[in-house]
């Protein structure tokens, strides 16, 4: 039996105390190196940390920090309230599963070996599906996606002809979105209704962006113009509405100033988040997304801070320092200057200043 809402809520409240600070964000940040990196990262909560040698450090460091938000994660929902509890699972079972299919998609579509793709992944257990190890070692991307008939993902059988006709592995991605959306908004029948606002600004948010930038993408693609069944392509969409995307793939958008026109024509807060296009910098937009979503959650802490917005609050920061980590950590492993690094980082900004 759960303790109850009141104590899970007092306990992310002190749970949202031990995560690092701006500073501590800045100083790691600021290493000179990978291994400067590690040894100021034993100064904080995270403690010592230790790679092989001859391996790839940035992965091996990203699951590190994949480990300790799961960890995380799961003592929250270990003394949640039932609805709260399996609602949470859904959401973050269900995102990493799916991050992990895409790499194993785009793994196989790319002719990658199968323990190489296996080496990429978050260090999860399987949610929906059987065996990640499986579907890697699958002899095509044909059959990988086979092997999901009969799971939450059998609906990508169609994305699959989809992938064949554009050769290109993106139908596949937008499927993916597309499965994990409808899913976490049905999932949250069990939770009160303003609680679902806070859930449902986030997911749709995220997916709106993902699909404007695919779209932008491939409109810049050779085979652009044969691109028709967009209903087929992009059957969820919400703040940016389907005739958006049809306008993206519209004659003349190749030019710099249409895409400025319809990016503009979006509106707050889209409009604003998607602004990098301009320059290319996809890497900033999904900067200025986990911005979004941060500012989001602490918003929603701040209308309710007695409830489920602060168990919400809670694991979207703890999510957002484990993506500057890893951020921080491949950064490092390329030698990108620390500069460079501090401009896709999203827990610079204390809490008290995103109001």
């Amino acid at each position: 039996m759960s303790p109850g809402l009141p104590y899970v809520v007092i306990r992310s409240h002190a749970l949202i105390a031990d995560l690092l600070t701006p500073e501590q964000i800045r100083v790691l940040a600021e290493a000179k190196s990978v291994e400067a990196f590690i040894e100021r990262l034993s100064e904080t909560p995270y403690g010592s940390v230790s790679v092989e040698a001859d391996g790839d450090v940035s992965i091996a460091l990203e699951k590190v920090f994949y480990r300790k938000f799961i960890e995380r994660m799961a003592r929250v929902v270990d003394i949640a309230p039932r609805n709260i509890s399996d609602f949470l699972q859904t959401y973050y079972y269900m995102r990493f599963e799916v991050l992990n299919l895409k790499r194993i998609l785009r793994g196989k579509f790319s002719g990658i070996p199968a323990s190489q793709i296996v080496d990429s992944l978050i260090p999860i257990e399987p949610y929906l599906v059987e065996d990640f190890r499986a579907l890697a070692e699958a002899e095509t991307l044909e059959e990988t996606v086979e092997r999901l008939e009969g799971t939450a993902y059998s609906a990508l059988s169609a994305s699959i002809e989809l992938c064949k006709q554009y050769d290109a592995c993106w139908p596949l991605e937008l499927g993916l979105n597309h499965i994990y959306a409808a899913t976490i908004l049905r999932s949250m029948g069990r939770l009160h209704h303003q609680d679902r606002i806070l859930v449902r600004r986030i997911v749709e948010f995220e997916t709106d962006v993902e699909n404007f930038l695919i779209a932008v993408k491939q409109r810049r693609t050779e085979n652009a113009s044969e691109i028709q069944n967009l209903e087929d392509l992009f059957p969820t969409t919400y703040g940016i509405r389907l005739d958006k995307i049809r306008e993206v793939f519209g004659a003349g958008f190749d030019e710099a100033r249409d895409v400025m026109r319809i990016i503009e024509s979006l509106g707050p807060p889209y409009s604003e988040v998607l602004a990098p296009l301009y320059e290319g910098d996809v890497a900033l937009i999904r900067t200025r997304v986990r911005r979004h979503i941060y500012r989001t959650a602490r918003l929603g802490r701040l209308a309710n801070d007695f409830g489920f917005n602060v168990i919400m609050a809670y694991l979207v920061f703890c999510e957002m320092e484990k993506d500057d980590l890893v951020g921080i950590a491949w950064g490092k492993a390329q030698g990108v200057p620390s500069e460079d690094i501090l401009k896709y980082l999203v827990c610079l900004t204390p809490l008290d200043l995103l109001d």
